[in-house]
């Protein structure tokens, strides 16, 4: 027997197993990309990259929060009853998905940078990469909208509205609130990676190339720009009392 459901029975509010059952599919939702991101093996420079971009905390809090709903479902029913679910108990669940998702896309995004030094196609990698995350702000704003949307929403009390509905609304609303400040941090992260990921792709190859003729070729790159430009050369050949000159030059 599905344990949700007998946890459902036992609190008398089988009318609303519906609802549950939707909040036990946004968990899962949820725990599944974190037991991924904590079976990935990862170097030392990319623990510190998750760390400066915030995905860390991300996951962490995420985690937290699941461990939490899974340890009693009657803490985050608590508010409700059997003709009502509470805003604040929904919300405690639902407003993990968003950050949960950046963590594991921003995750999977600095693993793959990491490892990229074992692919051979190593631009259009990188250019895969760009444009996933060029994508994700904009995932992310919409999300915020959509959590304002929720905060206006809740800020329009009823004229019957009971002392402790109200208590409840004010709470709801503050965690709304704290999701749109994670969203907010979301934007800035997610300018962070992808600066990373523009710094990869400023890069040059060089190869095949072929002087004669006494002429001198310079293949590399000025010392000015040693440190912000990656450059592979290979394949530099001379003839007929030509030179090439192949490194940093001044």
């Amino acid at each position: 027997m599905d344990p949700f459901s007998t946890t459902v029975g036992a609190l008398d509010i089988t009318e609303f197993a519906e609802v549950l059952q939707d909040i036990a599919s946004t968990l899962e939702g949820v725990q599944q990309p974190l037991a991924s991101v904590g079976e990935l093996s990862l170097s030392e420079e990319a623990i510190r990259d998750l760390k400066n971009t915030g995905v860390v905390e991300a996951v962490n809090k995420c985690g937290d929060a699941c461990a939490e709903f899974n340890k009693s479902l009657k803490k985050w029913t608590k508010h409700s009853s059997a003709t009502k679910l509470s805003l604040r108990d929904r919300l405690s669940v639902q407003s993990c998905q968003p950050n949960v998702q950046f963590a594991v896309t921003g995750t999977q995004l600095i693993v793959q940078l990491r490892s990229k030094t074992d692919r051979k196609d190593l631009e259009e990698q990188l250019l895969d990469l760009q444009t996933k995350i060029e994508k994700h702000p904009v995932l992310v704003n919409d999300q915020h909208l959509e959590a304002q949307r929720r905060k206006e929403e809740l800020q329009q009390s009823s004229e019957d509205e009971e002392d402790d509905d109200d208590a409840q609304r004010t709470l709801a609303i503050e965690e709304v609130e704290e999701q749109s400040r994670l969203l907010e941090d979301e934007q800035v992260s997610s300018g962070v990676i992808l600066s990373q990921i523009q710094a990869e792709r400023t890069g040059q190859k060089i190869g095949d190339v072929i002087t004669s003729g006494n002429s001198t070729a310079w293949v590399g790159m000025p010392a000015c720009v040693v440190g912000r430009i990656t450059q592979q050369i290979g394949n530099v050949e001379t003839t007929e009392g030509s030179i090439d000159r192949v490194g940093v030059f001044n």
